[in-house]
């Protein structure tokens, strides 16, 4: 069962008949304790059906992650929890504790964001970052909600079926959506995945272990995840990475980015825009212009 046909038995069936409309194009259910639901969908967005109360909220959430705010303590300090299908329950509402051991007491509003498979969609950037003797690495730039998750996935599956051995460190357990180390979703045949791990222990695990020839990584965003990509490079290993950004000029504001940029780790910067999955240009690096799509 996916995650919105889980949402359709938890809500209230004013609610849960707003999802049975066009489902194909939820991209966003978002939750808000005494007010109604609010569906987003590609190109528009809808607040629909009754007021949900607090504690029905509570209970809808609770129900996602399976009754077991223990077994999800972790990812929900970082304010959010992945369901098997891949797709991201961020939640707010009242945390205790300090930072390091922030721990969420109480819900007050939820965005399930739906994660879906779009086979083709990297098409365009494959054709690009393959190169003769290899692929170019890759840093993918876009605001939340343009996606990134989607693509990256699969430009593994594309390169993984191309031949080519994939390494994914999914540290968010968004790309492939392991259960129990297994993928869920279609990543390729030649994929492997370390899930649930940070993006920089990942990756030299991955280089370490499996001696893959590209690692994708999605949102990358700190001068260790920066380092890891980079030692990447110097071990001949390709990359394609996520981070988010508005594009290269505000990216370059980043000191991390700065630095793997300068370090030569990356060899093209595409920017999604326009709507979700678009490439929007791609800059190869060392050249005057960027490709841009017809």
């Amino acid at each position: 069962m996916d995650t919105l046909e889980r949402l359709s038995k938890l809500l209230p069936d004013s609610v849960a008949g707003g999802l049975a409309t066009a489902p194909a194009e939820i991209t966003e259910v978002r939750l808000r304790a005494n007010r109604p639901a609010q569906i987003v969908r590609q190109g528009g967005e809808a607040l629909v059906g009754e007021a949900i109360a607090p504690d029905p909220l509570r209970q809808i959430v609770s129900a996602l992650m399976d009754h077991s705010f223990y077994a999800r303590e972790l990812e929900l300090r970082e304010g959010f929890f992945t369901m098997e299908d891949g797709s991201r329950v961020g939640v707010c509402g009242r945390f205790a504790g300090g930072a390091a051991e922030a721990r969420l007491t109480n819900i007050g509003s939820a965005c399930v964001r739906i994660a879906r498979a779009h086979p083709g969609c990297a098409d365009a950037l494959v054709r690009q970052i393959r190169t003769e003797s290899g692929l170019k690495s890759t840093l993918i730039l876009s605001p939340p909600g343009y996606g990134k998750t989607t693509l990256l996935r699969d430009a593994a599956r594309q390169l993984s079926e191309a031949g080519f051995r994939v390494g994914i460190a999914d540290e968010r357990h968004e790309l492939a959506a392991c259960h129990l180390g297994v993928p869920t979703l279609d990543v390729g045949p030649r994929s492997d995945v370390v899930d649930g791990c940070a993006k920089p222990q990942a990756i030299r695990w991955m280089i370490r272990a499996m001696a893959p020839d590209v690692v994708i990584a999605d949102e990358i965003g700190s001068e260790a995840d920066a380092e890891a990509l980079a030692d990447a490079a110097r071990c001949g290993v390709a990359v394609i990475a996520s981070a988010h950004a508005e594009g290269q000029g505000a990216a370059l504001k980043r000191p991390w980015v700065r630095s793997v940029l300068d370090g030569g780790a990356i060899g093209a910067i595409a920017v999604l825009g326009g709507r979700p999955g678009r490439i929007q240009s791609l800059r190869i690096m060392g050249e005057a212009s960027a490709w841009k799509p017809a």
